[in-house]
């Protein structure tokens, strides 16, 4: 059976979005609080970029940088890669290893509705394995 990204591996999510003038302080704050390692940066809903725990290590606090001062548009990531919701848990797998990603939004055109972690996709074939291993 072919796992979906939604609903199957990604159940239900507070997605937070952010726009591209939020510090880098008040993201790190909410990834912190939310014990979330990515954030989707959106313009008028739609997706324009997303920003990771290892974008604010590598752009900003290892240059020494004031998370206060700096927006998340000069730390995030572009026009990232995405998946439609429908899209299979394997389809999500081979484009985040191919591209060493550990996140990955996912998006309705150019609205976003949700994001799958590399822990999601873990507790999806771990869950496989041990099914695998009950009926063994």
């Amino acid at each position: 059976m072919k796992r979906k990204l939604v609903p199957d591996v990604v159940k239900s999510q507070e997605l937070i979005l952010v726009s591209e003038d939020t510090s880098v302080a008040t993201v790190s704050k909410m990834m912190a609080d939310n014990n979330i390692g990515a954030v989707l940066v959106v313009n008028h809903g739609a997706l324009v970029g997303i920003v990771t725990e290892r974008d604010l290590n590598n752009k900003v606090l290892s240059k020494d940088l004031d998370p206060a001062s700096v927006e998340v548009a000069s730390v995030m990531t572009r026009n990232p890669d995405t998946l439609p919701p429908d899209a299979d848990a394997v389809e999500a797998l081979t484009l985040m290893h191919s591209k060493h990603y550990r996140h990955l939004p996912i998006t309705q055109g150019k609205r976003a509705v949700g994001i799958v972690s590399i822990r999601d996709l873990f507790k999806v074939a771990y869950e496989h394995l041990m099914a695998e291993q009950a009926t063994a």
